[in-house]
């Protein structure tokens, strides 16, 4: 019984450890995505960094089904889910959360420009 309690945890705080992987795809002559993975790797994320080419960079937002309206400078993947903006961690939360969303989504504003996150979001279904 002890074994299995033991067993249980150890796989629930790895998918919650998996969770908290992102895969970034950007260029790397942004300087606000810099700030801003920075900004999500102190609140707990692990960002794993992939400087892409503008092309490479396209063919990734299309393969995810980044929405052409909703595209940023940068695309994350979160357990096969995009992250496009400068999203809040709550946005990314809610994504994780929520089965049926493909991915989230934060307009380009004032806070971008700076490398914060911006203060809405939107899952995209």
């Amino acid at each position: 019984m002890l074994r299995e309690a033991v067993l249980g945890v150890t796989l629930l705080s790895s998918l919650v450890f998996a969770s908290k992987e992102i895969t970034a795809y950007y260029n790397p002559n942004c300087g606000c995505c810099h700030k801003y993975f920075k900004r999500l790797e102190e609140k707990g994320y692990k960002i794993k960094r992939i400087e892409v080419s503008s092309e490479e960079l396209f063919k990734k937002k299309d393969q995810l089904g980044v929405p052409v309206d909703k595209r940023s400078c940068h695309t994350m993947v979160i357990n096969g889910r995009f992250i496009e903006g400068h999203v809040p961690a709550e946005g990314i939360e809610a994504l994780l959360k929520d089965p049926n969303a493909k991915g989230v989504f934060s307009p380009h504003g004032t806070l971008s420009g700076w490398g914060m996150e911006e203060r809405s979001f939107e899952l995209i279904r």
